[in-house]
């Protein structure tokens, strides 16, 4: 629908997906950092704020590029949401708790990642493409209010220098490498790897994961404390995550493999997705459960 109304390409559309990624990167370590040093609260409802900004903007534009400015907004401020919320879980919630809470965080981050589709789906056909994103306002609205009246407000009692360097030079690198592997032509992969568009941004990323590690390793406050990654448990705990997230993100394409391999109808191939809703809602808080019974 937003290609129809502003008449670009599928390659320029797809910038709607990978400006957002982009930014959700830069912002996760930023935000998280910041409610590190500002405290969970303010950084929240920050973060909560940009994201009805930004769909707001997106709602009213009239261009194709103010849209992308939009999505830019959005996924910085997403970027905070769903580490804050996880770090106030371990401010609040004693030890033996917290794999329970973290499991019902869990559920329902995943249960509305699959069903958003699916609502989409509905809102798209029964009105404009812009409430897909005037919908988060309302939304955005009750989630600050609540923010301010449950999250606590506190913060600690000297604030540390901000490793300003460090997140220069880590926004730099991930947004080289989101944009090499946005740039490669799956049609064409090992030619497109070696290609000006992808190569450069590629080698870009390994230059700029060098000089951050030694960047970190002199900071007083890190962004990344990178004691972190000595540690077995978080090494297993990063390679379950990614597993996880490209799972997570093939996801979103059943809907389009129903329509164009199985002869599912368009408006009915989001509800594909179903049985992976009701399975995430019973598979994350069991998870959580599990974890604060036998460790």
């Amino acid at each position: 629908a937003i290609r129809a109304q502003f008449q670009v390409s599928e390659r320029t559309l797809s910038w709607m997906f990978s400006i957002y990624v982009l930014f959700n990167l830069v912002g996760t370590p930023l935000m998280a950092k910041l409610s590190d040093l500002y405290g969970r609260r303010i950084i929240y409802v920050m973060d909560v704020s940009l994201f009805a900004i930004g769909s707001l903007i997106i709602a009213l534009s009239p261009a194709f590029w103010v849209v992308i400015l939009g999505r830019a907004i959005q996924g910085f401020g997403a970027g905070g949401i769903f580490p804050v919320a996880s770090a106030v879980i371990g401010d609040t919630f004693p030890v033996e708790k917290r794999g329970s809470a973290l499991g019902l965080i869990g559920a329902v981050f995943g249960i509305a990642f699959i069903i958003g589709p699916i609502l989409g789906g509905v809102i798209l056909g029964l009105a404009s493409w812009k409430w897909l994103f005037l919908i988060n306002l309302p939304i955005a609205l009750v989630v600050i209010v609540m923010s301010l009246r449950l999250l606590p407000a506190t913060r600690p009692a000297h604030v540390k220098k901000f490793d300003l360097a460090g997140m220069a030079v880590l926004a730099a690198l991930l947004a080289s490498l989101a944009y090499g592997i946005n740039q490669i032509d799956t049609t064409n992969f090992i030619a497109s790897l070696v290609s000006l568009r992808v190569l450069p941004f590629l080698l870009a990323f390994v230059v700029l994961l060098v000089a951050f590690i030694q960047i970190e390793k002199r900071a007083k406050s890190p962004i990344i404390p990178l004691s972190l990654f000595s540690r077995r448990q978080m090494a297993v705990a990063n390679v379950i995550s990614s597993g996880a997230g490209v799972i997570e993100a093939s996801l979103v394409f059943l809907p389009l493999l129903a329509v164009a391999g199985l002869g599912v109808r368009e408006s009915a191939a989001s509800f594909m997705l179903m049985p992976l809703v009701l399975a995430m809602a019973i598979g994350s808080p069991s998870a959580g459960r599990f974890l604060d019974k036998f460790g």
